[in-house]
């Protein structure tokens, strides 16, 4: 990783830190740590922050940026579906935060394939410890799996047209094989689009992100204090999804599909909801485009633990 890249921008630092409310003494679980924006803000307050990341390039930068608050923060190489086991439950957390999505910095290097504007080895792993690259699950994967990933997790357009193009010549081991294999079928104004959904759902796919996500939320409500908050910043509808579903049932309402004669999601009343949804404001999307696809979802605990 270049270190003399920018550290990554984040999203909504004022209404996260708004709705989480820092302060001397209070703990902030802060899930998906990345380069430590909002963990700063929240040290800047007086608070103690712990700092989770299953990239372990994150952790490193972020150690050398917090350090001058080493005595209130805690970095763990871990990701969200161990969040029990990484972070603290004594005292039991005052806010917990996830940021989702991947970082500028991440992007911006082509060691690890996220990006469709440079060229790399086709990784796209948050851990490079663990798991599968994406080069490696194209190798044994079929036409149809892969059309239904790219068309669930990236709603990309004529998604069978565009899993057998980029199987057609054999499976792509870099990000350039993968962007041409894309651009045969892809519609020319529509290219970005095209490019980012695939990116999106071989990203989401590598890393199991829906999943750990589902974990890490009720991990995260588990862990939290009454009247402690959770903040979840989205970026896709597949994220959105999640999010919602997992946030009304534990707000005692069912989510099972319309339809079934007896509920079967079990819900249960442990949190109310703060924000549902919030966009950031115009003058930060004008000044950080990245931010523009980010919604905000903020809910309380509120029953005894």
């Amino acid at each position: 990783m270049n270190g003399r890249l920018p550290w990554h921008v984040s999203v909504m630092v004022a209404e996260v830190m708004d709705a989480l409310k820092p302060g001397p003494g209070r703990v902030l679980v802060d899930a998906t740590v990345g380069d430590g924006g909002h963990a700063m803000a929240w040290l800047e307050a007086g608070g103690t922050v712990v700092g989770i990341d299953r990239d372990g390039a994150a952790i490193h930068r972020t150690s050398r940026r917090l350090s001058s608050w080493h005595d209130r923060v805690r970095l763990v190489h871990g990701c969200l579906s161990t969040l029990c086991d990484l972070a603290p439950g004594d005292p039991a957390p005052d806010g917990v935060l996830m940021d989702l999505g991947t970082s500028r910095t991440q992007i911006e290097d082509p060691e690890r394939g996220f990006s469709y504007q440079s060229d790399g080895p086709l990784d796209m792993r948050m851990d490079r410890s663990a798991g599968v690259a994406v080069a490696a699950l194209l190798r044994g994967v079929s036409v149809a799996t892969l059309s239904g990933w790219l068309e669930t997790l990236g709603d990309v357009p004529h998604a069978r047209r565009v899993a057998r193009s980029i199987l057609h010549c054999g499976p792509p081991e870099t990000s350039a094989e993968l962007i041409a294999a894309v651009e045969h079928v892809a519609p020319p104004r529509l290219r970005i689009k095209y490019l980012s959904c695939v990116f999106q759902a071989l990203r989401i796919v590598a890393n199991d992100e829906l999943n750990e996500l589902r974990q890490g939320l009720l991990a995260s409500i588990d862990l939290l204090r009454p009247g402690g908050r959770i903040a979840v910043l989205t970026y896709h509808s597949g994220e959105e999804r999640a999010v919602r579903a997992i946030f009304r049932r534990e707000q005692g309402q069912c989510v099972c599909p319309p339809g079934l004669p007896v509920c079967s999601c079990t819900p249960r009343t442990r949190i109310r909801a703060i924000e549902k949804g919030r966009r950031p404001a115009t003058a930060e999307v004008a000044a950080n485009p990245r931010a523009r696809s980010a919604r905000l979802w903020v809910s309380e605990r509120t029953d005894v633990q």
